[in-house]
């Protein structure tokens, strides 16, 4: 029996540590977003990263969607849109009855951004994941 609680508390020692660095590559993921955006406010990164992730996906969402995922009020959501809106950030479009929001690529370039700020974030997963293997 003591074999096993020791097998067990290494492979909980290998999860917390795995856990542990997916939690900080996320933060450190969150922190180039949000640098790279000049936003400051971590729920505008995250409004601002579903608007990309929908309008990359050809699916783009309207302020009624976003406030359903962010669990916010579709006023709030449209507060919190409208300064981003304003400086050219992301872009609305009248798509039928709805008003879908879209991602701006030229504002993130006008903000300091790379045009593909992908690679970047690519290669910090791909580094975490290659620290995670061989440790």
């Amino acid at each position: 029996m003591a074999e096993d609680t020791g097998q067990t508390g290494r492979a909980g020692d290998a999860t917390a540590y795995r856990m542990r660095r997916l939690l900080e590559t996320y933060y450190d993921l969150t922190l180039q977003i949000s640098e790279r955006l000049g936003v400051h406010d971590m729920s505008d990164v995250l409004m601002l990263v579903l608007v990309a992730i929908a309008d990359l996906r050809g699916a783009p969402m309207d302020a009624e969607l976003l406030a359903e995922k962010l669990e916010s009020s579709r006023s709030t959501i449209e507060r919190r849109l409208k300064p981003y809106l304003d400086s050219g950030r992301i872009a609305k479009e009248r798509r039928g009855k709805s008003v879908v929001y879209l991602w701006s690529a030229e504002a993130g370039e006008r903000n300091g951004a790379p045009p593909d700020m992908s690679v970047d974030m690519v290669r910090a997963v791909m580094t975490m994941v290659f620290d995670i293997a061989n440790d």
